[in-house]
């Protein structure tokens, strides 16, 4: 099959974020008394959309609160960090994501919000190398739902089976895969649980994803 295109996902693909999102949930959820665990971050939030992270956090700890509650303090905390900051890149992101641009079409589907997806994009320079970005504040059902890369395939005018996909979180493939699309998926050290078996390929970097793409599907 012919490649024309790659999507790639924002958190924990492009940048390292979730540490600093780590960090800001403990932040929402300490004056509850609660303690999130690095464990059950990267088992049980990473990847996961932020409404559903705040319905789960209020299940798992038994919180007296509203899972909206939850939501805004996050979005709250996201912008306090934004403000000053962005999220530092994957190791070589910039430098895979100019190189694959002169070979090929790029988009962005996140479950992020905008400003944290902008703030990145603009922090390192990425604007002008992703021809569409799709984040979560743009769709009506963030990932495991693939309508952000559906909404993607329309806006870029490109069929699923000329494209490809890069995630980090099982929850991302999910998405990307229902859409139709082939998924390369990159394993973290401390996400061993996420099931990755619906990607064509599991590899440990960024730089591994674009040196399996060059091999396997650049002509």
């Amino acid at each position: 099959m012919s490649l024309h295109a790659i999507l790639f996902d924002h958190d924990g693909t492009l940048v390292d974020s979730e540490a600093t999102h780590m960090r800001l949930w403990q932040e929402v959820v300490a004056p509850y008394g609660v303690v999130i665990s690095e464990e059950t971050y990267w088992q049980q939030m990473l990847g996961v959309p932020m409404e559903q992270n705040a319905a789960d956090i209020v299940r798992l700890y038994s919180l007296d609160a509203d899972p909206a509650t939850l939501v805004n303090a996050k979005l709250a905390a996201n912008d306090r960090f934004l403000a000053q900051n962005w999220f530092p890149e994957m190791p070589k992101a910039s430098e895979v994501l100019t190189h694959l641009a002169q070979q090929l079409r790029l988009g962005l589907v996140s479950g992020s919000q905008r400003n944290c997806v902008e703030a990145s994009l603009g922090g390192h320079g990425w604007q002008q190398l992703f021809e569409q970005v799709v984040t979560g504040d743009d769709v009506s059902h963030n990932k495991p739902h693939p309508e952000g890369y559906l909404k993607a395939l329309a806006l870029m005018k490109i069929a699923p089976e000329n494209c490809i996909a890069v995630e980090d979180t099982e929850v991302g493939v999910q998405a990307a895969h229902s859409a139709g699309l082939r998924v390369i998926a990159i394993q973290h050290p401390l996400a061993v649980n996420h099931d990755f078996t619906a990607a064509i390929e599991v590899v440990d970097s960024l730089t591994e994803a674009q040196e399996w793409i060059a091999s396997h599907l650049i002509d």
